[in-house]
């Protein structure tokens, strides 16, 4: 039996855990990453019998690992200048400005480009079958391995399909060969990545490899495509049902007997199985036959909000003649997804389920970079900022990620919701020749293979901005009955029914506005699945960002590079609204510190107002989650992981017990996103004006119930208010204990007319800062800083961060309890963060707190 032991990284509030598998003999596999090179082939001469040989020099070649796109690697090797700075990607050859769907014909990626490295396969695969897997090929390929054409176009096309090739009678194991692929662009109409209207599209639309290559080992049968189907007495918990299957494959010409084992921790059941020459059989594993399959008192997976992230071991083998042909581990999750319709006011609200427990979904956008620039940190940041924000879903429009990142929301707890990609081909069916209709089934059917052993994925979407016509429909649904059948699926992202699949019970829209700016109070109203909104039409990062992105001369008045990282459809309607609520800024400093402040009370009401019209409103996707390449526009964090005041917005909406006030209706909720009852709390509140007079006060004892939303307290809301005040609430437990609080600026004018600009008046404080403590724990450190507010006035906007010492750039990713929060007069907080000691480069640590009104204070971190 397997052991399995865990790597915890401590940071408040949150543990990724890295599971670290052991098995007594794994199947056999060597990663090509390393020694590649590419070349254009308008510079190649050599035909790929030539080219895949050891003979072949790749003299001129430029070096590269793999996965790599072609421009990625040109960037690499500094062909090009970072297209990610200034307006540098306007120079690349082969650009287009807006959308782009197809390489003009002066683009030196309108040629086939050749991939070439030599390795070495271990004597060890000596007599056995040798497979090459390829996963993501940008678009075509001529696949040569040694001199030999081991497959052509005709079967590598589709850059959503996974490839397992047989190579055994072109491989030779304990020498030197070489693998040499001609990779082809997109063509105009083919079914390829797009970015939509997030970022520019890269001119050599992301030619090449995006993910792993790999090799394997077997005997002559192999095991291909587990699945483990888990099946609960809901509404109890306590019995799972598991339903195993596999695919065995005979690839030798004679007739095969031998016996399929397999083991969970201590359950071990086997089959005996005889497969004729070429045979492919599904082989299952049912309960009703093997009762070892019936588990009581499973251990269950659920999302990291309300419960643990318990993951279980599929090993297979398959065993003839006493020799093991082929072992295959499975790793999966016992969990049920289920959903319903909520259907109210001529309304269609789906809700979804997690172990027969209803789950308000609240999550972000996820997007790769746009060069598809492999990189573990980043990842490691996604999965850790979303777990920090509270949020438990991120969806990928189009499969976006390598398995390692759908890895880590299998072990962390983040719901993935998973389809195709609007505004492109895939929706573009009037094009569509019956052949890309059969290249759009097998990238379907790949994807969900590949995906659904996760117990983060939730959902699919077939569609996105539109459901597919009737026919693409149901070669659709084919797939996901045959291959899956276990979890919802919807036919866009919109409301839209589709004759077939019916009400979708999810809402996307209205276009341009919910994708720009909507006041606070407006997404109360929003009573639905919202699977793409978002305030952030405009969104600045801290001008440490900024200045990371664009040459100084770039930075002010509003420049080129500014225009290159914003979406005429939207920063307008964002840009009028921070300005009339906040004031004209005169410089980039005040522009970035006043969109924190905007982003966050924008984006606090948006989380605050699903979860509080719980379950007529079921979820909301945040547009973006974060950002391809250096952006001002659609981020909860920008592209150099820095957390924005959306960030922190959202952080303090999404707390599983949460106190909040409703721009809908004026009254102060409680909301409780665990499975359990509360007793005993109390809600409390405070009204202030702008000169800091306490203007009400009022306390109420708390009683909510599991999964429940609650108005606790009516205001008697004081007349003659200021221009500006303020409204701070508290939730605490029967001991006094803090576990909830929140602070507003509202405005005398109502939420749609509110005027803030009386905040550009408020007085300079200077805060008393102190460093509590400081400890290294392995490679992280964890900071607790007191701030405390020794002024008769509001301290507003408090901005604490940690930089490279004297360098003034941010460490990150970085994971402060709270920021962008305020201070009474005579308040004092304590605040923690925690940051990896390897984002220093080399430098001291150094605290920096500023603020709206904050005088500017360094401190050493020791």
């Amino acid at each position: 039996m397997k052991r399995i032991s865990f790597v915890f990284v401590l940071i408040p509030g949150i543990i990724l855990i890295s599971c670290a598998r052991q098995e007594l003999k794994p199947r056999e596999q060597v990663l090509l990453r390393d020694n590649w090179t590419i070349q254009s082939s308008s510079r190649v001469k050599a035909e790929g019998k030539i080219i895949s040989t050891t003979d072949y020099h790749p003299e001129g070649w430029y070096p590269v690992s793999m996965p790599s796109t072609v421009l990625a690697a040109l960037v690499k090797n500094k062909v090009f200048p970072d297209p990610y700075y200034g307006t540098n990607i306007e120079s690349l050859p082969g650009y287009v400005k807006g959308r782009m769907h197809y390489i003009p014909e002066n683009s030196p990626y309108r040629v086939p480009w050749w991939y070439r490295t030599e390795f070495t396969i271990p004597q060890s695969f000596r007599g056995k079958k040798i497979w090459l897997d390829f996963h993501s090929i940008n678009y075509r390929a001529n696949v040569w391995l040694n001199g030999r054409l081991v497959a052509d176009t005709s079967a590598i096309e589709g850059a959503y399909r996974l490839y397992n090739l047989d190579i055994t009678k072109y491989a030779v194991a304990g020498a030197s060969n070489v693998l040499a692929l001609e990779i082809y662009p997109p063509r105009k109409n083919d079914l390829t990545i797009t970015w939509v209207d997030w970022n520019p599209t890269p001119p050599d639309m992301a030619m090449g490899i995006w993910y792993d290559v790999s090799l394997h080992a077997t005997g002559t049968v192999n095991i291909q495509h587990p699945y483990i189907v888990t099946k609960l007495n809901l509404p109890a918990t306590d019995t799972a049902r598991l339903i195993i299957t596999t695919e065995l494959n005979n690839n030798g010409e004679k007739e095969i007997t031998g016996t399929l084992t397999g083991n969970i921790e201590n359950i071990v059941f086997s089959q005996k199985v005889t497969l004729a020459p070429g045979e492919t059989r599904m082989i299952t594993f049912s309960p009703k036959k093997y009762r070892q399959l019936v588990i009581a008192n499973p251990r269950l997976w659920w999302p990291h909000t309300v419960g643990p992230q318990n993951l279980y071991d599929l090993n297979l083998k398959f065993e003839a003649n006493g020799k093991v042909s082929d072992v295959l581990q499975q790793r999966f999750g016992i969990r049920e997804i289920t959903s319903y319709m909520n259907n109210f006011d001529n309304k269609h609200t789906k809700v979804f389920q997690i172990n027969g427990k209803n789950i308000v979904i609240r999550g972000g956008g996820y997007v790769q970079d746009m060069l598809l620039r492999p990189s573990r940190k980043n990842m490691e940041a996604a999965i850790l900022y979303a777990k920090h924000m509270n949020l438990n879903a991120l969806r990928m429009e189009a499969p976006r990620g390598s398995d390692a990142l759908f890895d880590m929301c299998d072990e962390n707890g983040i719901l993935l919701m998973v389809g195709w990609c609007c505004c492109s081909t895939w929706e573009h069916w009037d094009v569509w020749t019956p052949h890309t209709a059969d290249i759009a089934e097998a990238s379907w059917k790949d994807q969900i293979i590949h995906l659904r052993n996760h117990p983060s994925v939730f959902t699919w979407l077939y569609g996105s901005d539109k459901f597919p016509p009737a026919d693409i429909e149901k070669r659709y649904i084919a797939v996901l009955d045959k291959y899956d059948g276990t979890r919802p699926y919807e036919s866009s992202a919109t409301g839209d029914p589709s004759a077939i699949a019916g009400n979708t019970g999810v809402w996307m829209g209205p276009y341009p506005d919910v994708y720009a700016y909507e006041v606070p109070s407006y997404w109360y109203g929003k009573l639905e699945f919202n699977t793409e909104a978002a305030p952030g039409g405009e969104q600045l990062p801290p001008i440490e960002s900024m200045r990371k992105m664009m040459p100084k001369e770039d930075l002010w008045p509003v420049s080129r590079s500014w225009k290159l990282r914003l979406h005429k459809a939207f920063y307008p309607q964002a840009r009028k609204a921070l300005f009339s609520r906040y004031g004209k800024p005169a410089g980039p400093e005040e522009y970035c510190m006043k969109s924190q402040v905007f982003q966050k009370e924008a984006t606090r009401a948006m989380f605050e107002a699903f979860a509080g019209n719980k379950y007529r409103s079921s979820g909301i996707i945040y547009w973006m989650y974060n950002s391809a390449w250096p952006s001002l526009y659609w981020q909860l964090y920008d592209y150099f992981l820095t957390p924005n005041g959306a960030f922190y917005g959202t952080k303090k909406a999404c707390e599983p017990l949460h106190i909040q006030y409703s721009y809908g209706d004026s009254g102060i909720y409680v909301i409780n996103g665990y499975y359990r009852d509360f007793h005993n709390l109390k809600a409390s509140a405070q009204i202030y004006d702008l000169s800091m007079q306490e203007k009400y006060s009022g306390e109420v004892p708390v009683d909510i119930s599991s999964d429940k939303s609650r108005k606790v307290l009516n205001i008697d809301w004081p007349e003659n208010l200021s221009s500006v005040y303020f409204l701070k609430l508290q939730l605490r437990d029967d001991d006094n204990k803090l576990i909830s609080s929140n602070f507003y600026w509202l405005s005398n004018k109502g939420d749609k007319k509110a005027d803030f600009t009386a905040l550009n008046s408020l007085p300079e404080v200077s805060l008393d800062v102190a460093i509590l403590s400081s400890q290294k724990e392995g490679d992280h450190y964890i900071l607790s800083v007191t701030l405390e507010n020794p002024s008769a006035y509001l301290a507003f906007d408090i901005n604490p961060s940690v930089k490279k010492g004297q360098t003034g750039e941010l460490v990150t990713p970085v994971f402060w309890e709270d920021n962008y929060f305020s201070l009474l007069p005579g308040e004092k907080r304590k605040v923690t963060v925690t940051f990896n000691a390897g984002d220093l480069d080399g430098r001291k640590p150094l605290l920096e707190v500023k603020g709206w009104n904050i005088k500017k204070i360094t401190k050493d971190i020791e």
